[in-house]
């Protein structure tokens, strides 16, 4: 009994308050990125680790302007040449722990192809904007990331992020460089910097509540609930069933003729709004005998417009039940029945903004 009472204390107990993070300065207009940094003078320095060699050292500033991240960044390299590198890496440690940061590459010639640990999906790449200018004492860095090249941000958190930085100077081809590292042990000194949040007022993102994350996408952003799925997307134009597949899953949706399942695309609901249903995993049955450890879940989602929700989330094809082979929708009551090869029928009904299970009639 007193365990029970603590596990309901500990579900119904409020969550921690954040300590509140001074967020970087906010510019008045936007700057050039040109790498002449004078624009970017209002910008707040990070703090930075004390040099571990002599000679090394960099001086980092950061600043923000409607929906993009400014950096400047002049490491101390008197010999600076086409070798040399600078790697941004930015994480937003409150985003969710599936989340992951993103690792960007600089050099002489400004962005260049990010490495095989670099986080980041390849359409980033492209919105990234830097320029740099060679001076006396070394380079000037100035870069630009426009929020699609952020990786997942809080959805309602203060938008605290890590940015750590790694130059690695190589006087001589074939030379080992030496690096200098901003984040020794993964965090920034003193902990991570802090985005306005008029980042996520600037993007018109007002995700739902239980969105914990949000990441973006080529034509629009996903958002992740605290259990790690999407539940949460909207797009840059209205959905169809294949760019919502496309937009949550990349080139990992399935179309559900290619593996022999009459999955609906689109069902209707009593009030008319459309559901789209997106299929995702391994096919068990690729081959004679069926894989256990392969299946196939389908991902249904209530579409309005541009913006959609998860509302159910159910396996399609496993070995123990079989493949889903019929899909039956009373619009009227809202009930959804799925069944399978096996004999087995699941039953669903709607709840006000999603499906729950039935266990009446359920054989």
């Amino acid at each position: 009994m007193v365990h029970s009472l603590l596990i309901l204390s500990l579900l119904s107990a409020p969550p921690p308050t954040e300590k509140p993070i001074k967020p970087l300065p906010s510019l008045a207009k936007e700057p050039k990125v040109d790498g002449v940094l004078k624009d970017l003078a209002p910008a707040a320095e990070l703090k930075l680790p004390k040099p571990a060699k002599e000679g090394t050292a960099i001086v980092a500033k950061a600043a923000f302007f409607k929906d993009t991240l400014y950096l400047s960044v002049e490491p101390k390299d008197d010999a600076f040449n086409e070798h040399d590198q600078l790697e941004v890496t930015l994480y937003f440690p409150e985003s969710g722990t599936t989340s992951r940061g993103f690792t960007y590459r600089y050099g002489k010639e400004g962005v260049r192809a990010p490495g095989d640990e670099a986080g980041s999906p390849p359409f980033t790449q492209k919105l990234l904007k830097a320029a740099v200018k060679e001076g006396d004492k070394g380079p000037a860095f100035e870069l630009a990331f426009p929020a699609r090249t952020l990786p997942r941000f809080q959805a309602f958190k203060q938008l605290a992020v890590s940015i750590c930085l790694e130059y690695q100077d190589v006087d001589v081809s074939g030379q080992e460089p030496v690096k200098t590292i901003t984040c020794p042990t993964g965090e920034m000194i003193g902990g991570p910097t802090r985005l306005p949040d008029e980042l996520r007022k600037n993007l018109k993102l007002a995700p739902a509540n239980d969105v914990e994350g949000i990441e973006a996408r080529p034509t629009g952003w996903v958002g992740y609930s605290k259990l790690h799925y999407p539940t949460w997307v909207v797009g840059d134009a209205e959905f169809t069933p294949e760019s919502l597949g496309e937009l949550i899953a990349f080139d990992n949706a399935i179309d559900p003729e290619s593996v022999a399942l009459p999955i609906p695309r689109k069902l209707v609901l009593g009030d008319n709004r459309p559901l789209f249903t997106m299929l995702t995993g391994k096919n068990p049955y690729s081959k004679d005998a069926c894989n256990p450890s392969n299946e196939l879940r389908m991902a249904m989602y209530v579409v309005k417009g541009n913006v959609a929700s998860r509302v159910l989330e159910w396996p399609a094809a496993t070995c123990g039940l079989g493949r889903a082979m019929r899909f039956e929708l009373e619009a009227e009551s809202g009930q959804l029945l799925i069944g399978y090869t096996n004999g087995q029928t699941a039953r669903f009904v709607w709840s006000s903004d999603h499906f729950e299970r039935s266990e009446l009639g359920a054989r």
